[in-house]
């Protein structure tokens, strides 16, 4: 599990991250280590922090929910720093965050937010500091595993949510060093895939 403590109380005050996991006593788990950051991209529902999660657990590293740690940072969740801020001043942040976690001195796994590779600066970092898992996921797909679709306005117009993964299809395949369509198949599945990948690729060692 990672945790993370406020610097200081004001607002988008410095995050740090502390990984407090163990093995546990029922399921040894030989811990690995990252060569390098590896973010996980795709739309919402692509299950980006669960398989990170999952993926951590098994291999013994940290991860890390870009989301989350703005939340936390900041002190507010995302819609209310989009309602503060506006778009803009959110991708902003969304930067800065980005380029923190991807020159970390500890690499970690990184689940990103479905919108990060609209920045041109943060497909720069994505491709020049990490390994980037594109997980591939349709909106009617995504649709289906959302309990609650009220929490994600986008998929109260399924047709919108289509032609929006639809324009960000070639941003997501232009930072992806793998991808792995999730498309039927549960976190632990996609989380060995991953873990093979990595594997294979020296990333994972």
């Amino acid at each position: 599990m990672v945790l993370y403590a406020r610097k200081s109380t004001g607002r988008c005050a410095m995050t740090e991250v502390f990984d407090f996991r163990k093995p546990s006593a029922e399921r040894q788990v030989v811990a690995h280590e990252l060569a390098r950051p590896v973010f996980f991209v795709g739309f919402m529902g692509a299950g980006k922090t669960s398989v990170a999660r999952k993926l951590a657990r098994n291999a013994g590293v940290a991860a890390v929910d870009m989301d989350t740690f703005i939340e936390r940072r900041c002190d507010m969740k995302v819609k209310q720093i989009f309602a503060e801020v506006g778009e803009e001043g959110f991708r902003k942040i969304e930067t800065d965050v980005l380029r923190e976690l991807a020159t970390a001195a500890n690499p970690q796994l990184v689940s990103c937010g479905g919108g990060v590779v609209l920045a041109d600066e943060n497909r720069r970092i994505l491709k020049e500091h990490g390994f980037v898992v594109y997980l591939q996921v349709t909106a009617d797909e995504a649709a289906s595993r959302i309990s609650n679709v009220s929490t994600r306005p986008l998929f109260g117009d399924l047709e919108q949510a289509r032609r929006v993964i639809q324009g960000r299809l070639p941003l997501y395949e232009e930072v992806a060093d793998i991808t792995i369509d999730t498309a039927g198949r549960g976190t632990g599945a996609v989380a060995r895939e991953a873990f093979s990948c990595l594997k294979r690729e020296g990333i994972l060692t």
